[in-house]
């Protein structure tokens, strides 16, 4: 999706590197996704089911706004 849109970024962290973001996002398990800040998922994910978690993420923000 980030190669099509600019509305998208996606960042690829080693945490063996970076220890401090390891712990920042509590890792326990990689791949590790983090969607705007809030919202986190464990393991490879297909393309059906990270636009699932893209929804998920949007409705967790769209609830936390109001």
């Amino acid at each position: 999706m980030a190669a099509f849109t600019q509305k998208v970024v996606a960042e690829v962290i080693e945490v063996q590197e970076f220890p401090e973001l390891g712990n920042a996002y509590q890792v326990r398990g990689v791949p590790l996704t983090v969607i705007n800040e809030k919202y986190s998922f464990t393991g490879a994910a297909n393309e059906q089911m990270l636009l699932d978690h893209v929804k998920k993420a949007l409705s967790k923000n769209l609830e936390g706004d109001s």
